[in-house]
């Protein structure tokens, strides 16, 4: 298993031996390393040590799908440019989230995993995940995506419910009434590649 570990060395002065002092230090590979490492600890009896390479190699893999999802959130939508794109991380979930500009209006175009992209909550991001699909589906003006269920809010957000618990969202400070997105933003989000971000989820 690829870790990285600090030996602590206070107070005691290096000798000859300095090669022996720093035995603990370990510089870290790719996450993806530990997948192979899985196996070997399983059939050596080492289960704690075999579960922590599963972690970081489920980490990996979910930092490998965010990136892979993330080249859906193109330079060029139809008539919107991207002006910025940056993913990030937070407790379990991985939002992906770009701006685009078209004609001086701002939208904003976030990705939240709650499952496939997020991962790492297991039966609860099953189930929180339901309770915000079902308050989605329930409030504002019942859309189709794609194919793909969705509404917008009476603050003009849209959001689209992808299938496996992720939800895609746009919205802007520009367009705050639910009339004023879909005809300022209506062609972004009818441009934008839902279905594949959907199919590379699966």
């Amino acid at each position: 298993m690829k870790t990285t570990k600090f030996a602590i060395l206070a107070g005691i002065p290096l000798a000859v031996g300095v090669p022996v002092a720093f035995a603990q230090l370990e510089v870290g590979g790719d996450l993806l390393d530990n997948c192979a490492d899985i196996d070997p600890l399983q059939s050596a009896g080492n289960f704690a040590q075999a579960a922590d390479a599963a972690q970081l190699c489920l980490e990996g893999l979910q930092q490998q799908l965010a990136g892979e999802v993330a080249q859906f959130f193109l330079p060029v939508v139809g008539a919107w440019t991207r002006t910025g794109l940056e993913q990030n991380q937070v407790l379990g979930f991985t939002n992906i989230m770009a701006e685009y500009d078209k004609d001086n209006i701002l939208v904003t175009v976030s990705l939240t995993g709650t499952s496939g992209v997020g991962g790492g909550l297991g039966d609860l991001g099953g189930l929180i995940g339901g309770f915000a699909q079902s308050a989605i589906l329930q409030t504002g003006q019942q859309v189709t995506v794609a194919g793909l269920p969705g509404s917008v809010q009476p603050d003009g957000t849209i959001t689209v419910l992808l299938e496996d618990g992720s939800v895609l969202n746009f919205e802007s400070s520009d367009l705050n009434s639910a009339d004023a997105a879909l005809a300022g933003m209506g062609d972004l989000v009818n441009d934008f590649p839902v279905a594949d971000i959907n199919a590379a989820l699966q």
